[in-house]
């Protein structure tokens, strides 16, 4: 007797247990009665006129999708609808039969079902809905929805999902996050007039230098070096020394000029714009997080 009056109250003590534990960690109790109730939605296709049974799957699975993503409800549709139904299909007239309904939302685990009729018409398909509840057995005709032969069938089941299940809360936008343009920290730097000009000047001088450095230097060699040697003149050594000097100078100036270069690209500083010009709108980069069926999708989005 005492082992069954100790077992209760231990029960009953684990659960206290947790429920304090849950109420200190600021965990909420969901309990049944406050738990929301699910919609879940089935798109199930009753009749089509000249759309290919294949066709007929992935439009249905493209508007589960954009039900999935324009309202708080869980679609499914195409090929997870597909293989669940009876042998042989849906059964002719089901939207009117109740024992239909509640056998296509056991087979579908579904709370609201939503029969489609899809007739193709040339290159455009028409589609005609009808949703029933299986809680209460209300059937309702919602308005047609029509895809033209360039249309996006995702765009146009997007735009239609109100329509189609007006009861439903919209899904809230994305979040998009757009980080601001980092402002540089250090000097903007340029190249002045005065650098290329300083830059032009050194490197022709440099170039001058090692034009005629090579051409005193061949002339040495013939002179001296050759077997055997020319017989040169005083003048012709003399041009020959004169030659080799204004090489190195040539060359020395071309070292001050591009060190003058890069001295003033050194200090050049833009600084702060002119107020005049308006500056130009950068494409920011982006992300944003969608939730879909069975997960999220993540987008990045890089302006050039």
């Amino acid at each position: 007797m005492r082992r069954r009056c100790l077992l209760p109250l231990a029960v009953l003590a684990v659960v206290g247990a947790q429920a304090g534990e849950a109420r200190a960690q600021g965990t909420p109790i969901t309990t049944v009665e406050s738990r929301p109730a699910d919609v879940r939605v089935a798109i199930v296709v009753e009749l089509t006129v000249n759309v290919a049974p294949e066709r007929a799957d992935q439009l249905s699975a493209a508007l589960a999708d954009a039900l999935h993503r324009e309202l708080e409800v869980d679609a499914i549709g195409g090929a997870d609808v597909a293989r669940r139904l009876p042998e042989g299909g849906v059964p002719e007239e089901c939207v009117a039969s109740r024992d239909c309904v509640v056998d296509l939302a056991r087979r579908l685990d579904a709370s609201e079902l939503l029969f489609l009729a899809m007739v193709q018409v040339g290159a455009d398909i028409q589609i005609d809905a009808s949703w029933v509840s299986v809680a209460t057995g209300e059937v309702v005709s919602r308005p047609r929805v029509e895809l033209l032969a360039d249309a996006r069938a995702g765009e146009i089941f997007s735009a239609a999902a109100t329509r189609l299940l007006p009861h439903a809360r919209k899904r809230p936008l994305a979040v998009v996050v757009t980080p601001g343009e980092p402002r540089p920290t250090g000097p903007d730097r340029y190249m002045s007039a005065g650098a290329w000009i300083a830059t032009g000047v050194g490197v022709a001088a440099i170039g001058g230098g090692v034009a005629l450095g090579l051409s005193a230097g061949s002339s040495f060699d013939r002179c001296n070096v050759d077997d055997p040697p020319i017989d040169c003149d005083a003048a012709e050594r003399d041009s020959i020394g004169r030659r080799a000097l204004y090489a190195d100078l040539l060359v020395g100036a071309g070292v001050v000029g591009l060190g003058a270069a890069v001295f003033l690209y050194l200090r050049s500083d833009r600084g702060e714009p002119v107020a005049k010009e308006k500056p130009k709108a950068a494409k920011p980069t982006a992300w944003s997080v969608t939730p879909v069926r069975g997960g999220a999708f993540a987008e990045l989005r890089v302006g050039f």
